[in-house]
């Protein structure tokens, strides 16, 4: 079995995205190249050999569910407890996840950018260095996605609030390996309508 295959991709896309309010439509809808943000979020998972990601919706469920065109790839999961934080959808995709999954590859849906190359990168180190949680780094800086190791399970099912997974970011126990990557991929993502029109101008 392929390392991808036992990873589960958690595509976290429940946010309601208010200060994208003004564009008329939810963040996770807005075009770049062709697809929706949440799209390419999807479309790097499959690119990058990971079957059937799983994509939290929360926020606009419907709409979303209308309009994106990769959806009909993945299993969706419904988070009616998003308003309480990024905790909520992340959980409620690792309950969601396959029993025999080794990790969890955990993605945003509002970093179009972040590409099937860059995820093979990171699924390779977690392979080759059997490490607990594995990110990317630019320039110094702590970037998405991130690979989290399936045996750290209860304690992701025990986050709160808006913080994720970066609890364990402070844990000395653990093995974590940053990755340097050159692009600000992993770095960017959209939450307001200044930053998507300088993504729509490569200006990045």
């Amino acid at each position: 079995m392929q390392p991808q295959q036992r990873l589960t991709a958690i595509i976290l896309a429940a946010g309601s995205s208010s200060r994208m309010s003004r564009m008329g439509k939810p963040k996770q809808l807005l075009m770049l190249n062709g697809l929706c943000m949440l799209d390419h979020a999807i479309q790097a998972a499959i690119e990058a050999g990971i079957a059937k990601p799983i994509v939290v919706l929360g926020a606009h469920a419907k709409e979303i569910e209308r309009c994106s065109t990769l959806l009909n790839h993945c299993t969706i999961i419904y988070n009616h407890e998003h308003h309480l934080g990024q905790s909520t959808s992340l959980q409620s995709g690792v309950r969601a996840a396959y029993p025999q999954s080794t990790a969890y590859l955990f993605l945003l849906a509002d970093q179009p950018l972040v590409n099937s190359t860059l995820l093979t990168l990171l699924i390779q180190t977690f392979t080759q260095t059997k490490a607990d949680i594995v990110y990317p780094e630019y320039d110094g800086q702590r970037g998405n996605p991130v690979i989290i190791s399936a045996s750290l399970r209860e304690r992701l099912l025990t986050t709160s609030g808006d913080t994720g997974a970066r609890f364990l970011f402070s844990d000395d126990s653990l093995k974590i390996i940053s990755v340097p990557v050159p692009t600000k991929a992993v770095i960017t993502d959209i939450d307001t309508p200044e930053e998507y029109q300088k993504v729509l101008r490569k200006n990045y």
